[in-house]
């Protein structure tokens, strides 16, 4: 299902896209981190990809709703919600992957083990 194109989203990755519109906001990201309650080294490493350090579901809600983006804004945000979903629902689960195990293995001979 597409996106909606009515709605403003990004695939840019949060530490890519982050950067960009605090300097569109003349915006620090000191004061940043002071709006929405967390330390300006958290989020200077999860921009820097410190330490392999990503942000959680909820810092990138709260930076969006700060930003005055609807809190879906970013693909990580996106990307936790799809995967609390297929937690919760196994069926679903599993017609994704065999969807996904259909098209990488199409054209190849043989049969799938049950």
């Amino acid at each position: 299902m597409p996106t909606n194109p009515a709605r403003k989203q990004t695939n840019v990755p949060f530490s890519d896209e982050l950067p960009r519109l605090l300097a569109e906001r003349d915006m620090s990201t000191r004061e940043l981190a002071r709006r929405v309650d967390v330390s300006h080294s958290h989020i200077s490493r999860v921009v820097r990809r410190r330490n392999d350090k990503t942000p959680s579901p909820d810092l990138v809600r709260r930076i969006s709703v700060e930003l005055n983006l609807p809190e879906d804004y970013f693909p990580e945000y996106r990307e936790a919600a799809v995967i609390e979903h297929l937690k919760a629902d196994p069926k679903l689960r599993d017609e994704l992957y065999e969807r996904f195990w259909q098209e990488r293995h199409k054209g190849r001979t043989g049969s799938r083990a049950s």
